[in-house]
Order: structure tokens, then C-alpha cells, then sequence
């Protein structure tokens, strides 16, 4: 297995020194502007990735600011902490991470947040029971990709608008009113990617992709789920998990595998290869796409990767 990557106490002492640098530094570019830099005084909220970032700025509207530490294409579960990522965690009111062990690095992040600060883990919260992850060194823990389900992420929803509540009570109508036409968008998307893969012939609905990442999604739209390796916790690509999915993809006769946006296509070729299946992709999981992209929200996210899967399985 290969090794954590995490920062040690000196190096968390180097961090919260960074960001107590950076401070200063904003603030002496601040001071030395010809005209006074306005300062945001809404509250600010950190979320660990863009998909929680997506699902914040939907229900917080113009109230308070959100921002994330993963930044757009990155891996999520083995991030290191940047100056700036301390920075907004010391300056936060309220932190949003998805929980059941995603983010393996949410010590560091509790230690450079202040003490007051609440981490409200999203996922946890909705209640949904989780599937288990089937494969891998983290087999039967809980799978943390909740919000593959449009169904679920409506839950992530209902989660954010009552800690915004708790947070700013002032505004809790607008939580309320920006929650209510999310959660109601959510679950006409759910309708629409159902309907839309529908095209897709039961026979084709083997989604082989390197992570187990699609688990909800595929109970969401009936699709069996196949993956090199179960979560990017562990090894990734190693020749007996090749081995298992080149066996399978022969005999299902899968047609296609995919990539998903944050983690090479190397592991999927090695299959393709070996196969003669087709290599597609990518879809996303755990990372919208830059705003200009073909995936820059939550929403074009999922339809995207609608739109790829009826590609390459439809008829």
C-alpha cells in the first residue's frame, strides 16, 4: 500500500505560519492601494471540494461567501493543504466536508481552523445509508460518493440550508427560498438522466470505470458497477487488479471503459489494451470542470456524463 501523505507538526507550525504571512501580506496590499480595499464582511465558508462548494453557493445566494480547499481537478482524498487553504480555514465561520473518510486529511484541516469553528460532515448527515465500498483494502467501509445520486445530493441540500440557518438567522428565508429551488432542479435531474439512459440496452449497462466511484450512481440509473480498485485510498492499478478487469471486461464483453476527470487514463488503457475495448472519458466524481468546461456545476457535471455514457453504450 503506499504511504499516507500527511504533514507532520513542524510541518502543520510551517503552515499556520505561511497563512499568518499571507495575512499580512494581504493586508499591506491592502494599505498600500491608492483607494481603500472594500472587505467582505459576510461570513465565510469553507467546503473541503467544488462539489460542495457548488451545492454552498446554491443555497447561500449572496449572503455569505464560499470557497473551497480542493481546487477544480484535483484529488480529493489525499490533498495537502496549501498557505491559502490555511488561510481561509482560520478565517472561517463554518467548514463543509462530505465525511465517511474522503477526505483523509480532515485533522490537518480541524487543526488549522479556530476552535470555534464548526465542521459539519454533509454526507453523514442526511441519514441515506451508505452502500459499501465491494473491493479493495477498504472493502464494506462505508462508500463516500453519496452525491452521485441527484436524489441524495437534494439531501446535501437540505443538510447546508439548516446549518446556514444555524449560522446567519437573519437570512434564513433566503436558505429556505435558494434550498427549495435547488432541491426541486436536483430532482428533475434525476428524472432527465433517467430518462435519458434508458437508450442504454440492459445487456450494455456494465459501467467499468478505475475507481468504485460510481456505486450510487448506478443503483440510482441500473447500471452494474465495475472498477480497477475501490477507492483511490489504496493501490491503484496494480497487475492483479488489471488482471481481475481484463477477465471481466472479455467475458461480460463490456465495450467501453472509462476515466474519470482527476485520475489518469493509464490504468484503463492497460485494460483497452489488452481488451480491444474502446477508452472513454472523462467523467467526473469528485471535481467540477473549470468554469469555462464541459462540466463547470454539479448539474452539467451529471448530464455530461449521461450524455458519454449513451455514447459510447447506447445503441
Amino acid at each position: 500500500m503506499r504511504p499516507k501523505r500527511a504533514l507532520t507538526g513542524a510541518a502543520m507550525k510551517r503552515g499556520g505560519g505561511l497563512a499568518a504571512a499571507a495575512l499580512v501580506v494581504l493586508g499591506l496590499l491592502g494599505a498600500c492601494g491608492s483607494e481603500p480595499v472594500a472587505e467582505d464582511e459576510r461570513p465565510l465558508v469553507v467546503a473541503t471540494f467544488t462539489i460542495l462548494q457548488d451545492f454552498g453557493e446554491r443555497v447561500a445566494g449572496e449572503h455569505l461567501r464560499v470557497r473551497t480547499l480542493v481546487p477544480i481537478g484535483a484529488e480529493v482524498h489525499e490533498w495537502e493543504l496549501t498557505p491559502e487553504n490555511f488561510v481561509h480555514l482560520e478565517t472561517s465561520s463554518l467548514v463543509l466536508y462530505n465525511g465517511y473518510n474522503i477526505e483523509q486529511w480532515m485533522q490537518q484541516a480541524r487543526s488549522a481552523a479556530g476552535a470555534d469553528v464548526e465542521f459539519i460532515a454533509v454526507a453523514e448527515r442526511t441519514g441515506i445509508a451508505p452502500i459499501p465500498i465491494l473491493l479493495g483494502d477498504y472493502a464494506d467501509d462505508p462508500d463516500p460518493h453519496l452525491w452521485m445520486d441527484p436524489r441524495i445530493a437534494a439531501q446535501y441540500l437540505a443538510v447546508i440550508r439548516d446549518v446556514f440557518i444555524d449560522l446567519d438567522p437573519e437570512n434564513a428565508d433566503a436558505y429556505e427560498r435558494n434550498a427549495a429551488e435547488a432541491m426541486n432542479r436536483f430532482k428533475a435531474l434525476y428524472e432527465e438522466m433517467r430518462e435519458t439512459l434508458e437508450i442504454i440496452p440492459d445487456e450494455r449497462r456494465v459501467l467499468v470505470t478505475s475507481e468504485a466511484a460510481f456505486l450510487y450512481f448506478s443503483d440510482a440509473f441500473d447500471f452494474e458497477h465495475q472498477a480497477i480498485w475501490g477507492t483511490n485510498h489504496e493501490d491503484e492499478g496494480t497487475p492483479d487488479q488489471i488482471v481481475r478487469v481484463v477477465n471481466l471486461v472479455r467475458e461480460r464483453e463490456v465495450s467501453t471503459v472509462f476515466y474519470e476527470s482527476t485520475i489518469s487514463d493509464r490504468h484503463v488503457r492497460s485494460v483497452a489494451e489488452d481488451t480491444g475495448a474502446r477508452v472513454a472519458g472523462p467523467l467526473y466524481v469528485d471535481s467540477v470542470s473549470r468554469p469555462d468546461g464541459e462540466a463547470a456545476d454539479y448539474i452539467a457535471m451529471q448530464l455530461r456524463n449521461t450524455e458519454k455514457l449513451v455514447e459510447y453504450l447506447g445503441p
